[in-house]
């Protein structure tokens, strides 16, 4: 079985077959990227913006998680707890977009072209998607749990996979800069 570093090495080679690359080099002429790519300041202060916006998200949606798992955050109904964490989370994921974007512009080689990038990128399709149907399952069994404080297995195992999802985008996304490019 081939290691991770050769199977991450394999990747990057078949990403500069691809038009990325062109993509990638186009991005860095663009007028907003040479400002990024000139202002050193400019990259640290997008990736601890990035690094805040990840621990205000990740907070919010642990603490959710743990209150839907009973381990934290009995003494608020799951109404409660969702009103008091779901802007945070909102407005969280607002500014790791913006951010995300701008670490693209300012580093379109090191992302683009990045094995770990993509990974990354579809782990973060797979938190959406699991996000989605978890929250229209805690949505339909909301009631219950004002009541019983008790969900489904289901719903519980639904909790610790996104808080899995959620480390594992972490992960994937400091290991970027530790990847061949």
């Amino acid at each position: 079985m081939p290691a991770l570093g050769d199977l991450l090495y394999a990747l990057t080679e078949w990403l500069r077959t691809t038009p990325l690359i062109e993509l990638s080099l186009w991005i860095s002429n663009l007028p907003v990227s040479l400002i990024i790519q000139r202002n050193f300041w400019a990259i640290p202060t997008i990736q601890t913006l990035h690094i805040l916006a990840i621990a205000a998200a990740f907070g919010s949606v642990l603490m959710i998680n743990l209150r839907i798992l009973g381990i934290a955050g009995r003494g608020r109904t799951m109404t409660e707890t969702a009103r008091r964490y779901l802007p945070w989370i909102w407005w969280s994921l607002l500014v790791l977009v913006v951010t995300g974007f701008g670490m693209i512009i300012g580093e379109p080689v090191r992302e683009l072209i990045n094995p770990v990038f993509w990974i990354k990128m579809v782990l973060v399709i797979a938190m959406i998607l699991a996000s989605i149907g978890f929250q229209a399952t805690v949505r339909r069994n909301m009631a219950q749990w004002e009541v019983t404080h008790d969900g489904r297995v289901a719903v519980r195992v639904g909790a610790v996979a996104i808080i899995l999802l959620w480390c594992a985008i972490m992960v994937a996304g400091r290991w970027i800069a530790y990847a061949p490019v």
